[in-house]
């Protein structure tokens, strides 16, 4: 797989062109690292100048993402500034700067590059808060044809950094990965992944809750809230609120507000959803 264009392979060394030696550039907070470097840096654009408004550039950013995640590449820069900074290191920064160094037969020397590749130009959660917003989708309309990545993308981001983002740095106010991206856009992303459920309603003539069997999809939708419970519960979401966050073609409107308090025993277009979860 290719990652920006520049490498398919995991890390594998350190090419250090030889540069005079210069005073190690200290951060503001001694136990944080300062993601500012000077012009004797080389550093890349995540993204290449590319803009996120492109789907294709977004899905490729969103793989790219994951796939440096994966490969502990933005783990592997971390360890590499801290170390420059004279910053502490996490466990698993010592543990991947260790296996980097092991191809290194001077330890002084400063890394400028892994695999002909430069440190991106800014950390890693400052590029994922510029790709997720992309992904969401305001009003979501089901007669859109929508990319797979509306609806998967956020679920595919966060199962990453659940398994990889361990020992990364953390920016003031967050308490793990997941949170540095702002709760109520992680929770909006939550709930745009339950209306794949609701996905094609109008698309085309037969695609209609007036056909009986299209009305399963309100019984995958309701599932689906239920498994982001914390999600309807922090948007406050109402019938009258989902009503403004997904449209549905008109016809179909009434009955899905009709199915909805059916199924979930509301009483209001007003009343919490998540209660009757």
């Amino acid at each position: 797989m290719d990652a920006g264009g520049k490498v398919s392979q995991p890390v594998s060394g350190a090419e250090k062109p030889a540069v005079p030696k210069k005073e190690k550039p200290k951060p503001a907070n001694p136990t944080q690292m300062c993601w500012t470097f000077g012009p004797d840096i080389p550093t890349e654009d995540f993204f290449e100048g590319r803009s996120l408004d492109n789907m294709h550039n977004l899905y490729e950013a969103v793989d790219s993402f994951i796939f440096w995640m994966e490969q502990d590449r933005f783990l592997l820069w971390e360890a590499v500034v801290c170390r420059e900074q004279d910053t502490p290191l996490t466990r698993r920064q010592k543990n991947v700067l260790r296996e980097l160094l092991d191809f290194s037969d001077e330890d002084d020397e400063r890394i400028h590059y892994i695999d002909e590749v430069p440190r991106f130009s800014e950390p890693w959660h400052v590029i994922l808060n510029a790709i997720v917003p992309r992904l969401l989708i305001e009003p979501y309309r089901t007669y859109d044809i929508h990319h797979d990545l509306v609806c998967d993308g956020w679920r595919r981001i966060v199962t990453t950094l659940r398994k990889h983002a361990e020992g990364l740095s953390l920016p003031p106010g967050a308490q793990s990965a997941e949170t540095v991206v702002p709760a109520e856009l992680r929770h909006k992303l939550w709930l745009q992944s339950c209306f794949d459920a609701l996905s094609g309603l109008g698309q085309r003539g037969n695609l209609t809750l007036e056909d009986p069997e299209q009305q399963h999809r309100i019984e995958r939708f309701i599932n689906s809230l239920r498994e982001s419970k914390d999600s309807v519960a922090f948007l406050r979401l109402t019938l009258e609120s989902l009503g403004a966050m997904v449209l549905l073609p008109a016809k179909d409107e009434p009955l899905f507000i009709a199915l909805m308090k059916e199924r979930l025993g509301l009483h209001s277009n007003r009343e919490p959803i998540a209660g009757a979860l």
